[in-house]
């Protein structure tokens, strides 16, 4: 198996486990596009051995922060903003 195949695995189980803590919380389409924000913010910037923990960090910071959101705090992810 390729060093890429097991990070994209990674992403995957992460992705997985996110929709699952924060599914009842927010909209899958919301959780959906912080991951895939997040996964584009980190690819090719962070060393592919530690991407799935900086994956995991960043994608549940940002859905912790949107989870707070309230009028003083600005989500910067497009269309990831509750309304």
């Amino acid at each position: 198996m390729t060093a890429q195949r097991t990070i994209t695995d990674e992403i995957g189980e992460i992705g997985v486990w996110l929709m699952g803590e924060f599914g009842g919380r927010l909209p899958a389409n919301v959780i959906s596009r912080v991951l895939n924000a997040s996964k584009r913010d980190l690819e090719g910037r962070i060393d592919p051995e530690e991407l799935g923990e900086m994956f995991h960090a960043l994608c549940r910071f940002r859905l912790q922060r949107i989870l707070a959101s309230d009028e003083r705090i600005t989500v910067k992810i497009p269309g990831a903003r509750l309304s």
